[in-house]
């Protein structure tokens, strides 16, 4: 079925005059006599379009800069090398106090030091970076960001206080089930071996 529906097509192209044979003539050129027909079509020449000049290379920069400290705390950043990008971006902090880009350094620093996966994780240096990108740049597009980060934050806490006091719970009642264990051995009398 697919076979005679790909036919069609190609039978209409055929059809629409893809068999005409005739001359082509070129402009420079009056046309050609109508050809016998033992004799093949005279040949067509096209004429080609000059070859494109040689690409020059661009010039080098003369000097090479160094990333800044907010592109390596980026690319750390982006690497998973989080304790080098939090030091990245406090160098940032640092040397660019007055940088349009301050709030970009603060969010990366508080994500930074809330992803390092080892004993420097701190928490409390998140809080304060997400706080203060929330403070001076009410209009960054981190803010959004940096205050459901510090809200998802507060909840974590708060199932930890959770955690922690349902532990407390359980310990205290253990103790009692123990106490209440004991109570109940020393009442029972003693019964005689058989």
């Amino acid at each position: 079925m697919r076979r005679a529906l790909l036919f069609i097509p190609m039978a209409l192209l055929l059809s629409w005059g893809c068999f005409k044979k005739g001359t082509v003539a070129t402009p420079s050129a009056p046309p050609a006599p109508a050809a016998t027909p033992a004799s093949a079509p005279p040949a067509v020449t096209p004429t080609l379009a000059p070859a494109p000049a040689p690409l020059e290379s661009a010039p080098l920069p003369k000097t090479i800069t160094a990333p800044s400290n907010l592109d390596l705390c980026e690319m750390n950043f982006q690497l998973g090398n989080y304790r080098q990008a939090a030091k990245a971006c406090d160098a940032s902090l640092r040397n660019n106090a007055k940088s349009a880009k301050v709030d970009q350094a603060l969010f990366y620093l508080g994500l930074s030091h809330a992803l390092v996966s080892d004993s420097s994780r701190d928490l409390h240096q998140t809080e304060l970076a997400f706080k203060r990108l929330i403070s001076e740049f009410p209009k960054s597009p981190y803010r959004r960001q940096a205050e459901y980060i510090l809200g998802l934050q507060v909840q974590i806490d708060k199932l930890r206080s959770d955690v922690k006091e349902q532990e407390e719970r359980m310990k205290k009642l253990s103790d009692e089930l123990q106490v209440l264990k004991q109570i109940d051995l020393e009442r029972k009398p003693s019964q005689p071996p058989q």
